[in-house]
């Protein structure tokens, strides 16, 4: 599944072909996760004071309720969900409430009937007209549910990323400072990868460690089994106008370029194979500044390092919904 912000669908394609991908269903107006088997989990406003949590079969089209949220929770700001973070068995659920008066983004978290204030961060002022923008909110639980990362480094007023300890609510890690811009969980348990002007793995085991190798400068993922990054980068990040995509061992440290032309949005759709998208150079009549998409998806099986061209079906192809859709998704659960 592709597709991360409430204003774009997310899009669950049949990637047993991955040259010749079948789409699944397309959920718009609302955030999903992927759950178990062939059921995806998404939130349903059922009435002005509810929200629920649907599970819903993609085989036979069956649906039940596996959890309920109050939309109006306890703040005095607003009083919907809109894009929050949470755990498609509904047993967490976090959000933001920005509060406009004082320029501050208070995170809560609801769990087990009662919604707690577990962090503040100052709302950051700034604009970008590069590529990527710049990095998006942070909010997300760690896979094994333990950990929650909150926080958004996007210009004037911005504060350090901070993880929340999910069973006391304490905040027990802040990044040292705000070029820390963005992060991602691994797969499983609870390691956190913060990038920006570096890389960075964190546990609250380890600390805080240094990743060798290449900087994931833009929207890095993790391959389903965990032991790859891909992501975008410039060849020349203080031009950037040479956008390429990447792969990063998490084993060996090493970075390898995947091929040396206009490329971005690098995403894994299975294991040993990865997605991306084609670029061109902006003119003056796109109203840009470096590069765009041309509307070409390329794939590349990661063993041969050959590029080949996706085809899909009339209609069914991300860049039509929308190429910001077009970003590190989910996997359907190993077991």
């Amino acid at each position: 599944m592709i597709g991360g912000t409430y204003l774009s669908p997310r899009l669950i394609y049949d990637v047993s072909d991955p040259l010749h991908p079948r789409l699944l269903c397309t959920i718009a107006g609302t955030t999903a996760h992927l759950f178990t088997g062939d059921t995806f989990a998404y939130l349903r406003a059922v009435s002005p004071t509810e929200t629920d949590v649907i599970l819903r079969s993609l085989g036979s089209g069956n649906e039940s309720k596996a959890a309920g949220f109050p939309r109006n929770l306890t703040d005095p700001f607003r009083n919907d969900i809109e894009d929050p973070a949470w755990t498609p068995d509904g047993s967490l659920l976090a959000y933001t409430v920005t509060d406009e008066t004082a320029n501050l983004v208070h995170v809560w978290l609801y769990s087990q009937g009662r919604s707690t204030l577990v962090h503040t961060y100052g709302q950051p002022i700034g604009d970008c007209i590069c590529r990527f923008g710049l990095a998006p909110q942070a909010l997300a639980f760690s896979p094994d549910g333990q950990y929650l990362v909150a926080g958004w480094v996007a210009g004037k007023g911005s504060t350090p990323l901070t993880v929340i300890r999910v069973s006391d609510r304490a905040a027990i890690f802040s990044a040292p400072d705000t070029s820390y811009a963005s992060a991602v969980w691994d797969h499983s348990g609870h390691r956190l990868f913060l990038f920006g002007s570096n890389t960075f793995a964190w546990t609250p085991e380890a600390g805080l460690t240094k990743l060798p190798g290449g900087t994931w400068q833009f929207a890095p993922g993790i391959s389903p089994d965990g032991t790859l990054a891909a992501y975008t980068a410039y060849s020349d990040p203080q031009v950037q106008l040479q956008p390429r995509v990447y792969t990063y061992d998490l084993k060996a440290g090493t970075t390898r370029l995947l091929v040396d032309k206009l490329r971005t949005q690098v995403l894994f759709v299975k294991d040993g194979w990865v997605w991306y998208l084609e670029e061109r150079p902006c003119t003056t009549a796109d109203g840009c500044n470096s590069t765009m998409p041309t509307g070409k998806v390329f794939a590349m099986q990661l063993s041969t390092g050959v590029e080949q061209a996706v085809t899909f079906a009339n209609g069914e192809d991300p860049i039509t919904a929308n190429w910001w859709s077009f970003t590190p998704g989910e996997y359907w659960p190993n077991s």
